[in-house]
């Protein structure tokens, strides 16, 4: 029986984890969308893209730390409720928040984005929480 907790779990993070990457993708892909990037923009040259961000809107920046919240909330509401353990959001929170504080040291954000790429995973955690709760009582223990 132990073993198979385990595994539920184990499972759960790694589904949140997949929902989590998933959401960012789908969200920034729709955003490229709503605010297209430049022409002839190299996007792994970090100078250009270093030099991009002074010129992005702010609601492309505004949507960027949207999507690590969104997604936070996505992936933990996934692994909370596949694990049946509430701190597996958090778990989920934190993976987002190392990934988005990664794009931080390959693109300068403004500050503000830099206290969102830890605030916002955060919030999306504490919300993944809050709906665990509400859908499954039991299944955020």
């Amino acid at each position: 029986m132990r073993g198979l907790t385990m595994l539920r779990i184990v499972l759960g993070v790694l589904a949140g984890a997949v929902v989590a990457v998933a959401l960012v993708a789908g969200l920034e892909m729709l955003g490229h969308l709503l605010f297209p990037p430049p022409p002839g923009l190299d996007a792994s040259d970090p100078e250009q893209l270093g030099a991009m961000m002074a010129q992005v809107p702010l609601p492309a920046k505004i949507w960027v730390v949207a999507a690590w919240t969104l997604a936070t909330t996505g992936g933990g509401v996934a692994a909370a409720l596949i694990s049946r353990r509430g701190w597996a959001a958090w778990v989920i929170a934190a993976l987002v928040a190392a990934a988005a504080v990664a794009t931080l040291f390959m693109i300068p954000h403004p500050l503000w984005m830099q206290i969102g790429a830890v605030a916002g995973p955060l919030a999306g955690g504490w919300v993944a929480g809050v709906v665990v709760k509400m859908w499954k009582p039991a299944a955020a223990v």
